[in-house]
Formats: C-alpha cells, structure tokens, sequence
C-alpha cells in the first residue's frame, strides 16, 4: 500500500504547474518586411513562422501583426500595413496598436547570387532602432538557419535593455561582539602588553657600561699649541748648537794659544748643551703634537721624554693607546 501512495504522489507532484515567474515577459509584436524584388513570397512566410518559434522558445510572448490589423477599420488596416517598416512613425504605430513591448521586422532580402536574412528591433513607443542582427551570403536552404543565428545575438542584448537583472546588495558584515572579560573581586588581572610583531623582538635595557665613547675634537684643536712650541724650540737650540760649532772651530784652528781659552771652551759646552736639549724638547713637542692630531685612536696615553749625554741625545716615546 505504501509504495502505490508514494508513486501517485511523486505523479502529482510532477504533473503540477510550475509557479509563476515574478517578471512579465517580453512581448513582441512580429512584422514582416516588405516583399522585394527576386524574393519568393513563401520564403517570407516560412521566415517569418520559423521566427515566431524561435521567440517562443526563448520565453518571449509573441503577436503577430495580422491579429492587431484584424480588429482595425480597413482603411487604417491598409495604411498601416502599407507603410514603410523602416520609419519610426510605422514601427511606433504597429507598437501602440498591439501594445507591446518592441516591434521586430524579419528581413529576408538578395544580396548578390544570394540571400541576406537578420532581425531588427525597435522600441514600441517611438520606433527607435534597438538592435540588429543579419547573416548575408547564405543560400535558399541556409535563410532559417542564419535568421536563428540572428536572434541569438538579438535576443539577449533585447532582454538586458528591457529587464536589467537587479543589482544585488553588497553582504552586510555582523559586527564584532565585544568580550567583556569576567573579573574577579580581589583576583589580580593581568595587564595586556604591547602588540608586537612577530619576528621582531622588544627593545632590551641598554647596559651603560658599553656605551661606545666618542671622541672629542679637543685634541685635535689643541695640536698646534705642542706643535708650533717645539718649532720654537728646536729653532733656538739650532741656534745654539750653531755657536757650539763655531766656537769649537776656533779653539781647534788656531796656530796660537788663546789668552781666554778656558772660557771659550767653557762657552761652547754650554751652547751645545743648550742646542741639543733644545733641539730635542722641540722634536718631542713636534712629535707630541703629531700624535695628538693624527692618531685617531679613543683613550691615549703617550708621554715623549728626551735623553740627554755628553755625546748627544736622544728622544723616546712611551705611552698605550687602544
């Protein structure tokens, strides 16, 4: 018993009309072109039946141009359907007589050794061109085939100008709930810390004894003081190992004793002493104050120091530097 009740039931089911579409469909009022010269007249009505078909096929309701003439008085019957299908006055007459949405016209005309079939659109209201479409070149046997290949290109451009798709609204997106957090009386919350980027971690106390210790330019502004005082020095002592010299060429290049030779001699120990420590204090300033200007170094601990002997001098550095 249960299997005869499902299978009347999926019957019924399947027999049941579909609902009915919340858009009216398109109507078009079907009108032949006039016959021209060199095409037969039953080529324009197999035409214009295969093109009824089609239109009905694709979900247009159709209405053919003899039911609108048909209750019309004859005189406007004949001038209606004598006028020219390519003016606008024609097109918008047939369209406000049968009260539909576009007039088509099926052409079928010679084009060379052959035929050029298509479609025009127009709009009922006042008879302006909508679209158009036509296949030229085809042959007695090829006329239904090119009109077919006409309104797929017609009927679809006809159908997004007369029932534009709606525009869906954009997606609304629900908004976010806050999460209140659940506090505790007298449970201490933890404090959120900053948002950090992963990959990259926060800056870490700086340790001071690694500061890095830039260099002053005070001790390259002072370099000359050393400098331009050792050149002084070094000058007087030359001056003074100068005298040593002449003096000592006198005592040595006389052929006749000297009634004051002792102090001659006396003398020019003393200049010599006196050249050499001052030509050696002058160097070591000059060197000093050469280490303090180009010696790029951050601590520097350099002491020049001069050694003095009866044979001459000598001069020495001493110091460390990092």
């Amino acid at each position: 018993m249960l299997i005869p009740f499902i299978a009347a039931l999926t019957l019924v089911v399947a027999q049941a009309p579909a609902p009915p579409s919340s858009a009216k469909p398109v109507t078009v009022l079907l009108a032949p072109t006039d016959v021209t010269r060199g095409t037969p007249r039953y080529l324009v009505g197999t035409a214009q039946e295969h093109v009824a078909e089609q239109l009905k096929a694709r979900g247009l309701e159709v209405i053919r141009v003899e039911d609108v003439t048909r209750t019309l008085p004859k005189k406007k019957r004949t001038a209606m359907m004598r006028c020219n299908r390519t003016q606008p006055s024609c097109i918008a007459s047939l369209g406000v007589a049968a009260k539909t949405d576009v007039v088509m016209v099926t052409e079928i005309g010679p084009y060379l050794n052959a035929y050029k079939a298509g479609v025009r659109v127009y709009t009922a209201q006042d008879g302006a061109p909508l679209v158009e479409e036509s296949v030229p070149g085809v042959s007695e046997d090829q006329v239904l085939d090119a009109l077919s290949k006409s309104l797929d290109v017609v009927v679809p451009r006809t159908l997004r100008v007369l029932r534009p798709e709606p525009v869906a609204p954009p997606p609304v997106t629900p908004p976010v709930a806050q999460q209140t957090p659940n506090v505790t009386p007298g449970e201490k919350q933890p404090v959120p810390g900053p948002d950090l980027t992963p990959g990259v971690q926060p800056p870490s106390q700086m340790d001071l004894t690694d500061t890095p210790k830039v260099e002053t330019p005070g001790r390259r502004k002072w370099a000359w003081v050393p400098a331009a005082g050792g050149v002084v020095l070094a000058g007087v002592g030359a001056v003074f190992y100068v005298q040593s010299h002449s003096k000592y060429n006198k005592l040595t290049e006389g052929t006749e004793p000297l009634p004051n030779g002792q102090d001659v001699r006396d003398s020019g120990k003393r200049s010599q002493t006196l050249g050499v420590v001052g030509i050696g204090v002058g160097a070591a300033a000059i060197a000093a104050g050469a280490l303090m200007y180009f010696l790029p170094v951050k601590q520097t601990n350099v002491q020049p120091s001069v050694t003095l002997t009866p044979q001459g001098g000598g001069l020495s550095l001493a110091g460390t530097w990092q």
